[in-house]
């Protein structure tokens, strides 16, 4: 197996962690061409073989963990590894499970400290901020909703005194912006996207949403939101929301589950449209770069040239005059022209977004 992932370094422009499970899993799933090195796997638990973003969004907010000492853990996913890691040694180690648990709950399960929300909020959530616009969630609401993932609907205090796992349960909910300041808060059983990104046993328990309505505004950066009795803070990251909660800063996150794309005015580059001026700069370039990697030909008729299948593209004037969507492999992308250099792309499934530049 090492000598298989040496020989993919070399040759292969893959991540080091992504080809090592692959060779892993390959074997497992049947692929043609793709077998693996044929490894035996060992599947340990999270609980007690865990990385960070396991250790502080969960761990540290369910009472039940508080004294459970796990085997190991790979500090990797926050940007304070070394800050991090010494918290979780002086607590293990130097005090020996008996540490200012306190001490472990300042960080936030994102970047930084946790922090109330008039202190600057957003459980300490950092970077990679983008631009919250109104009009922007209430149009994406209106084609699905976000899916709040362990909604906390009780105080800490109520979460120890509850006596079984189900009382601790945190509420899925799906929500949507409404124009006005309003929340729609549904079941996620009413939403079939949301459904099939819930776990399962959120999508065995059914029953009515924890919390019921709520309000939502937007200040700078940030989201302000209130749903049930409890007031959050939020920054927006591609189809994630990052909230925390103002009362004690416990983090809540999002995913919209709704198409990113208005799509049905689509259609393939007319004549008539071909001498805008964003049609000319895309298909006056000889070819572009998808990634950096794979080259892209925009034709002057509308046909679009990819590695992997012809497609189609066209402008998309709902979005301004300088969005165009690209179509192939049955799939559609919302395409900013930034410059005549780069332009930025938006799967329209999933909203994944990469840079696609002139070659």
């Amino acid at each position: 197996m090492m000598r298989t992932l040496a020989r993919r370094m070399a040759s292969e422009q893959v991540w080091d962690q992504s080809a090592y499970s692959q060779e892993g899993l390959w074997p497992a799933l049947g692929l043609k061409g793709r077998v693996g090195s044929r490894v035996s796997l060992r599947v340990l638990s999270y609980g007690c073989y865990c990385n960070t973003k396991w250790f502080f969004r969960h761990l540290l907010n369910e009472p039940t963990w508080r004294h459970h000492r796990p085997v190991s853990v790979h500090t990797n996913y926050h940007p304070e590894k070394q800050q991090r890691m010494q918290a979780i040694f002086d607590h293990y180690h130097v005090a020996e499970g008996k540490g200012d648990w306190a001490a472990l709950r300042r960080w936030s399960g994102t970047e930084g400290s946790r922090r109330a929300c008039g202190g600057g909020g957003g459980g300490g959530f950092r970077g990679g901020r983008e631009q919250l616009l109104p009009d922007e969630m209430v149009e994406l609401s209106s084609r699905g909703p976000w899916l709040f993932h362990n909604l906390p609907p009780r105080t800490p205090a109520q979460l120890l005194a509850a006596p079984d796992a189900a009382g601790r349960a945190g509420a899925f909910a799906a929500v949507r912006f409404l124009p006005g300041g309003g929340v729609a808060v549904g079941l996620v059983e009413e939403e079939p996207r949301a459904l099939a990104a819930a776990p399962a046993g959120v999508r065995a328990r059914g029953g009515a949403p924890l919390v019921h309505g709520g309000s939502w505004s937007v200040e700078g950066q940030a989201l302000r939101l209130r749903l049930g009795e409890e007031d959050y803070t939020a920054f927006r990251r591609g189809r994630a929301l990052i909230c925390a909660r103002c009362s004690d800063g416990v983090e809540v996150f999002a995913r919209y589950e709704g198409l990113a794309c208005n799509t049905s005015g689509w259609h393939r580059l007319r004549p008539s449209e071909a001498q805008s001026g964003v049609a000319t700069t895309v298909a006056g370039a000889k070819a572009w770069r998808w990634q950096g990697r794979h080259d892209f030909t925009f034709h002057a008729d509308g046909r679009l040239d990819t590695p992997w299948h012809k497609g189609v593209w066209g402008v998309a004037p709902e979005r301004g005059e300088r969005f165009i969507f690209a179509r192939f492999a049955n799939i559609d992308h919302l395409l900013h022209v930034a410059d005549k250099s780069r332009i930025e792309s938006t799967r329209c499934e999933d909203g994944d977004k990469v840079t696609v530049s002139l070659k």
